[in-house]
């Protein structure tokens, strides 16, 4: 593994990680994670930095620029992690996806008091589709990563 590698496999996570967090967002459309008048964590974020009342419109731009930042960010970091160590690539990232949901979700987000931990979310049908929801973030991950990478390392 060269260092050329692991640029070329960081490259190759910009654009895993937005078409990662893309089909976590189509899939939130599709199986809700909170009710549309419960802001995101992202929001929260947001609204705790602005330390004022942000506008619906702030809060929404707020959330996609976190949340696209925050993605592709994740998505760089395992494509890069993948040169160095490409068993994390295994299973389609599905151990990966594992990781991510414990490490987020399942954990610093509720304890960051950005939404209830998983086993408090009403309805659970939430929490679920919130859990499913990093696998498809994790497949899309690895399956855009693995198709840049054959296109870039050639």
């Amino acid at each position: 593994m060269t260092s050329e590698n692991l640029f070329k496999g960081a490259l190759c996570g910009i654009v895993a990680g937005f078409a990662a967090t893309v089909a976590k967002t189509v899939w939130e459309d599709y199986f809700p994670v909170r009710s549309a008048d419960t802001p995101t964590p992202p929001a929260i974020i947001a609204q705790r930095v602005a330390n004022r009342e942000l506008t619906d419109e702030e809060k929404a731009k707020a959330s996609t620029a976190i949340h696209f930042t925050f993605g592709v960010g994740v998505g760089v970091a395992y494509a890069a992690a993948a040169e160095v160590a490409p068993k994390i690539t295994a299973s389609l990232g599905m151990p990966f996806g594992l990781a991510f949901y414990g490490g987020t979700h399942g954990s610093v987000v509720p304890a960051l008091n950005l939404e209830p931990w998983p086993t408090e979310v009403k309805p659970m049908s939430y929490a679920i589709n919130e859990f499913a929801g990093h696998f498809v973030y994790a497949a899309t991950l690895e399956l855009a990563r693995r198709g840049m990478r054959n296109y870039v390392m050639r």
